[in-house]
């Protein structure tokens, strides 16, 4: 017998402290337990609703990508469910305490491939339903530099020195690079400018981002789905100027992130927080 609603919060955040995006504190976190209480009285696991996370995010692109204003709404109900679920596969593991390396490998491989797919997606169906070519630049602008692309790049490639320091036997990797300041800081590079980049980032990343991008596409496409019966704006005149607006700010903040972290070194600040020795 599962327990109650109560019973399963408390299990399942229990000694949790974790800071959690706003949009899951305000609503995924609220909906999805009761979700979570649903599969539990089923044999799936948490890897088996990763699973299912990623196969909603792509059936739902798709949708966006290739069918009518009903169908694109569909599919970003669909992609929105997801997101709940990625609420739902933590919950699970806590209570089933199944928390494994496969796990994380399946939520982080539905993070890196969803915005992508996603965004392209969007910006291909406003290209499919209007005809405008820039929606599918603009689209794969996003689908590209919506990701922390930098950070990515940064985390890859220390973490292969790392891995080349550790399988080298000539010691020619440093253990710990040399840098001006004993303090490790992965926000911003250190640097003073770095930092308030940085904060002034943290404001808006959470309205801006993962997942909110979703809820906005869905509500854009909520309107899209009413002005299809009553013709109030022209059509898709909303989704094509959120796919322009969202590609270029993308591109935008993607690039001064490199400027910020290239020039304040952030690259040795995480080699010597995984790998150096002090």
């Amino acid at each position: 017998m599962v327990e109650s609603i109560k019973e399963l919060r408390k299990i399942c955040y229990r000694n949790s402290n974790k800071k959690r995006p706003l949009y899951m504190e305000l609503f995924t976190m609220k909906v999805s337990i009761y979700i979570t209480k649903l599969f539990l009285y089923t044999p799936m696991h948490a890897d088996h609703v990763s699973m299912l996370m990623i196969l909603l995010a792509l059936i739902g692109s798709g949708m966006m990508a290739f069918g009518s204003i009903m169908a694109m709404f569909i599919g970003i109900t669909l992609i929105h469910f997801s997101v709940i679920l990625d609420n739902v596969n933590g919950e699970v593991a806590r209570y089933r305490k199944e928390g494994s390396l496969m796990g994380s490998f399946l939520e982080e491989f539905y993070h890196t491939i969803s915005t992508p797919f996603i965004f392209f997606s969007l910006g291909y169906g406003i290209f499919s339903q209007t005809g405008v070519k820039a929606a599918i630049l603009f689209g794969f602008m996003a689908a590209i530099f919506a990701s922390p692309i930098v950070l990515t790049a940064i985390k890859t490639a220390v973490i292969k020195k790392g891995m080349d320091r550790l399988e080298e036997k000539t010691g020619m990797l440093p253990k710990k690079y040399t840098m001006p300041s004993s303090e490790i800081n992965v926000k911003g590079g250190g640097t003073e400018a770095g930092k308030k980049l940085y904060s002034a980032y943290d404001v808006i990343k959470e309205v801006w981002g993962f997942p909110f991008n979703i809820l906005h596409m869905q509500i854009m496409l909520a309107l899209e789905l009413l002005n299809s019966y009553y013709s109030f704006m022209p059509k898709f005149l909303l989704p094509l100027a959120y796919i322009v607006l969202y590609g270029s700010v993308s591109a935008i903040r993607q690039a001064l992130s490199f400027i910020v972290h290239y020039k304040g070194k952030t690259i040795f600040h995480y080699y010597n927080a995984l790998f150096g020795k002090k």
